[in-house]
């Protein structure tokens, strides 16, 4: 048992530094990602012809905030003739088509967190003489299109896993760097670790960097939208993204369109942010109260196996499957979709754990569905439900899934202090790929223990240490505590020095 702050600190430091911190300025250039110099170049000729430019997004946290970070930066630099534009969820569907390009009149295109699929779209615009740089982070299908293609899957970049809002970061440096402009890009990593945290990118030394970068502006920002965030928050970290304004930004595309969202980006004030910060948790509570309908039903609707979980009926809400997914995922901790019956076939989302990538998963299976996505989160289509839960859960036993390695340290319940917290934070930011260390505790008498929540399905105790400490244990009632199996996290509480949350 470790039972000083020493002793831990040590054995944190042996598991948790194996990712070195790089300095920005060792960042890789923007050029060594493939097509960002070429895309620079057409680009710069397209402003210097003053011709008619489109950016194209995403309608998730990852999308809306590329989308914004690029506006911004050629509002910056002073480019007049461009426009964006965001698919509607339900009037258009995912990513940039055919009907967008006819609505919106442009020479050169851009899309951001999107189009790696797209060859239609491709060979539309190689038909009408348009220029199409595609800038995405997607895994890409066996055919890709005809167009500048800008994604670290596809290219020999020195780090495939990031998401696309560094992407369009990437390329606007690219452009920077063409154009010779003075800009400075830092703060727009404002952006950038939002959605990083917001699309569960694995904090690899280059993620982990620019996160760490992002935090620390975020906490000194330099955008309104940022300022009115640490105003409601205090202080931002990964979890407040992930628990907080991630929600909050994907509620606008759940919900409507991103409209609002991009808004509250875009907020020239303070006072302006507030104005679209309150409309946004109009739609983010009633999200919550539409995914609360939907959760009890899919519990009814709920297909359970040994590798996987599908829940899928008609008329549910587009906008809120996939984080029902997540919430799913969180309580049953296997693979997840969620899906909904829509013109005679199934739409919706999965959600993928820790040693399983979905896409690989699914690609046996297109002859029943489409799909689009990354390592732990896809959209997909299908057309034969029965089929896809008997085949998805063949091709997971095949290949079972492996326990993982998160660190683990057991110590006396004399280091549940706030100093403990202190101690885990130097070692910070946590996230996808460099998990919070957990912690055992020795045998401990629970002195209450009740249930909370809504539907009571979490549940809420004290354990009996020096100073008596409160645990959560959300999505499980216990009716006794194994210690041997028991993994705690210490988080932050806003009434108490340091609470425990139990690991489902």
């Amino acid at each position: 048992m470790i039972g000083t702050f020493q002793e831990l600190e040590s054995h944190l430091a042996s598991h948790l530094q194996n990712i070195t911190d790089l300095p920005l300025s060792s960042l890789p250039h923007p050029f060594e990602l493939e097509n960002v110099k070429e895309a620079s170049e057409a680009i710069a000729q397209a402003i210097q012809k003053q011709q008619k430019i489109l950016i194209v997004g995403d309608y998730d946290a990852d999308g809306i905030l590329s989308t914004a970070l690029m506006v911004t930066f050629f509002k910056q630099i002073g480019i007049k003739h461009f426009s964006y534009t965001i698919p509607h969820r339900f009037n258009d569907g995912y990513g940039i088509s055919i009907p967008i390009l006819e609505r919106n009149e442009a020479d050169l295109i851009i899309t951001v967190d999107n189009g790696i699929t797209a060859t239609d779209v491709a060979q539309y615009c190689k038909a009408q003489g348009k220029t199409l740089i595609i800038t995405d982070h997607h895994s890409p299908k066996e055919i890709l299109p005809d167009a500048l293609i800008i994604n670290p899957q596809v290219s020999g970049f020195a780090q495939k896993e990031i998401c696309g809002c560094f992407v369009a970061w990437y390329v606007c440096a690219g452009l920077k760097a063409t154009l010779q402009s003075s800009i400075d890009l830092t703060p727009f990593l404002e952006f950038v670790s939002i959605a990083t945290i917001s699309d569960i990118m694995p904090l690899t030394a280059l993620n982990r960097t620019i996160l760490k970068k992002g935090l620390s502006l975020l906490n000194a920002p330099h955008f309104a939208f940022a300022q009115l965030l640490l105003q409601k928050y205090g202080s931002i970290d990964e979890e407040c993204i992930g628990f907080f304004i991630a929600p909050l930004l994907n509620a606008s595309g759940r919900m409507a369109d991103t409209q609002k969202a991009l808004d509250f980006l875009f907020s020239q004030d303070i006072h302006e942010a507030q104005k679209h910060f309150e409309a946004l948790q109009a739609l983010n509570t009633q999200r919550k109260e539409i995914q609360k309908a939907l959760f009890i039903e899919a519990k009814h609707h709920l297909h359970e196996t040994r590798e996987c979980v599908v829940a899928y009926g008609t008329g549910w809400h587009e906008g809120v499957l996939g984080i029902l997914a997540n919430q799913l995922l969180e309580q049953y901790q296997k693979p997840t979709f969620v899906l909904t019956q829509k013109d005679g076939s199934y739409k919706g989302s999965g959600r993928g754990v820790d040693g399983v990538d979905l896409p690989a998963s699914l690609n046996a299976l297109q002859d029943i569905c489409n799909f689009g996505g990354h390592c732990k989160a896809v959209g997909l289509e299908v057309f034969d439900i029965e089929q896809f839960c008997t085949r998805f859960q063949a091709i997971r036993s095949q290949h079972p899934l492996k326990q993982g390695c998160d660190p683990v340290f057991h110590i006396s319940p004399t280091l549940l202090t706030a100093e403990l917290l202190a101690l885990l934070q130097r070692y910070g930011p946590y996230g996808e790929g460099y998990p919070q260390p957990s912690f055992t505790l020795p045998p401990l008498p629970i002195l209450e223990q009740k249930l909370i929540g809504k539907e009571k399905n979490h549940t809420q105790f004290t354990l009996q240490t020096p100073k008596p400490i409160k645990v959560l244990a959300f999505f499980q009632t216990l009716d006794t505590l194994d210690f041997a199996q028991a993994r705690f996290y210490a988080k932050r509480d806003a009434y108490q020095p340091i609470v425990l949350h139990l690991k489902p």
